[in-house]
């Protein structure tokens, strides 16, 4: 006896109605994407690779012969006297002197020696352009606040700016012959982000650093990557898990022809030589009221995090966002697989609220998979460049067919019609724009992989959704065709068997309850998983069985 796996979906599958698609946009397993306005990139430079206006080339060239030569040429002399006082302060300091668990205060003989070297680094605003940086409010004494936390847009600018603090900084930069003693002389604390417990030693550290009066206020920047000042992203909590009283900082940029924030795609030698030429630069930086946790944010340093991130946006006038550093990684990558960088920006915590197990590596290959699948490189797809994307790859393996190509002899089984796609499509497309941006894929990938909140149970979910259309069950000819896509080569009474069996009270048909419990209990010895039963289609994430 052949295997009955034939197709049944030439009159079973129905298009999903726009009601259905909108009820279906609000079930609780797919995550809540955050509004069109949010989804810009807070990660580019403004300015950088516009093209210049006629004012713009004046001002570039009356500076390139009188303020650029004067600017490089006393960087060039001044630079080697801070760093010369740096290293002759840090002569004979250990590692371990600098370790940020067990590590000393730097000795008043050592500060001593660099103190002209701060005087000096106080200049350098002063040839990058800011002629007069504007300061409102006062900063909070040690005893006050611990902790000092600010945006981050041009990273030098404010480091400089903020010199004197402990800052928290990669460990490389310790080992970096020009920053390091810097970094030494300013008591940072150095992480090593290679070892899989530098935040927990990162989180201990700083309270340390809190208590022991001998060390200096300790200066983070939460946000983790520099931004262009649009928007206040996503916050880490290590400033606040000690639960201390913090300080709130506002560097905030006027508008200005040239954007002064370190991001992309500038490097260090683009980014100075970029300020060396500006006529001027605009700075205001203003020291908030040191926020006060309540009981419940010194439990819980997320909630301590948002209300201080909040503060900061609220003072800038600008939002705050669910961004986060990976989103920076992914918007690059966007950039190199030839779309555009903000369709790699998917607000990385807002995902990881929502996502369990998900990994920058897991959200590259999905990039990869949505850019085979977008030709164009929009970074975003309608439903005919979805449906394309299958037929075109059906011309190797069968992934899809029309409805007027099903034959009763047919045995393939992972194959799909327009309106089984259109499903697909509909569930994938939250926003109901009629497109599907790389935000919104990796979100449908993402949950049916088993990463939803819901893990196994919200994958299934998905699948019932996704190919019932409007139907609130699916027929014996709807279970059977799932089942020969996931376990090839089932007979009949196979099929018939397993059948009675997911219909559970015996009225003919598959409701999304008994289709969930019948998939869970087979999902072992069947592999009745989201991405086997729909098997064909590109939504691969991790390790993973061929699907």
């Amino acid at each position: 006896k052949g295997s009955v796996c034939t197709s049944f979906r030439h009159t079973l599958w129905h298009k999903m109605q726009p009601a259905a698609s909108a009820m279906d946009r609000k079930l609780s397993y797919m995550p809540l994407l955050g509004a069109e306005e949010e989804r810009t990139n807070p990660f580019v430079n403004l300015t950088a690779g516009k093209k210049p206006t006629l004012c713009s080339k004046v001002s570039c060239v009356v500076v390139g012969v009188t303020l650029l030569p004067l600017r490089i040429l006393l960087t060039a002399i001044s630079l080697p006297v801070c760093l010369g006082l740096a290293k002759l302060a840090t002569l004979g300091l250990k590692d371990e002197d600098c370790d940020p668990l067990n590590g000393i205060p730097i000795p008043a003989w050592r500060r001593a020696i660099f103190a002209p070297a701060m005087l000096l680094f106080r200049c350098y605003p002063l040839l990058l352009g800011f002629w007069r940086i504007k300061v409102k409010g006062r900063c909070a004494s040690r005893e006050e606040a611990p902790v000092i936390v600010a945006n981050h847009v041009s990273g030098i600018i404010e480091g400089i700016f903020l010199l004197k603090y402990a800052k928290v900084a990669e460990k490389e930069y310790g080992a970096n012959p020009v920053i390091g003693p810097v970094m030494k002389m300013t008591s940072a604390i150095l992480v090593d982000r290679s070892d899989p417990q530098s935040r927990e030693k990162t989180k201990q550290a700083i309270a340390r650093r809190c208590a022991d009066s001998r060390f200096p206020q300790t200066m983070i920047f939460p946000e983790g990557s520099c931004t262009n000042g649009t928007a206040v992203v996503q916050f880490k909590i290590g400033a606040f898990a000690p639960g201390v009283p913090v300080q709130p900082v506002a560097f905030r940029y006027p508008k200005q022809a040239n954007d002064p924030s370190f991001t992309y795609p500038l490097n260090s030698g683009t980014y100075l030589l970029n300020m060396f030429w500006s006529f001027a630069n605009y700075l205001e930086v203003e020291y908030l009221p040191v926020y006060k946790p309540s009981d419940e944010e010194k439990r819980n340093p997320k909630l301590f995090a948002a209300g201080v991130q909040r503060v900061i946006a609220t003072a800038l006038g600008v939002p705050m966002t669910k961004h986060a550093a990976e989103d920076v990684a992914l918007s690059i990558a966007a950039k190199k697989l030839g779309m555009p960088m903000e369709s790699g920006v998917v607000q990385w915590q807002l995902l990881s609220e929502s996502l369990t197990g998900v990994t920058v590596r897991d959200a590259k290959q999905v990039l990869e998979q949505f850019r085979s699948i977008d030709k164009e490189g929009k970074g975003k797809i309608d439903f005919e460049t979805f449906a394309a994307a299958l037929r075109r790859k059906a011309r190797t393996g069968s992934f899809m067919r029309r409805p007027e190509e099903s034959s009763p002899l047919d045995r393939d089984q992972s194959v799909f019609t327009d309106e089984e796609l259109r499903g697909v499509f509909d569930l994938l497309d939250t926003s109901g724009n009629g497109y599907v941006d790389f935000q919104e894929y990796l979100c449908g990938v993402a949950v049916l992989n088993g990463h939803g909140k819901q893990e196994q149970t919200a994958s299934l979910k998905w699948v019932f959704d996704s190919l019932a259309g409007d139907k609130m069950h699916f027929t014996q000819e709807q279970l059977d065709d799932l089942l020969c896509r996931a376990v090839p080569h089932l007979e009949r009474e196979q099929l018939d068997e397993l059948f009675r069996e997911a219909d559970r009270n015996g009225d003919g048909q598959v409701s999304r309850e008994e289709f969930i419990a019948f998939a869970q209990d087979h999902y072992e010895d069947l592999g009745l998983k989201a991405t086997r039963l729909l098997r064909g289609l590109p939504i691969s994430m991790g390790p993973s069985d061929s699907v």
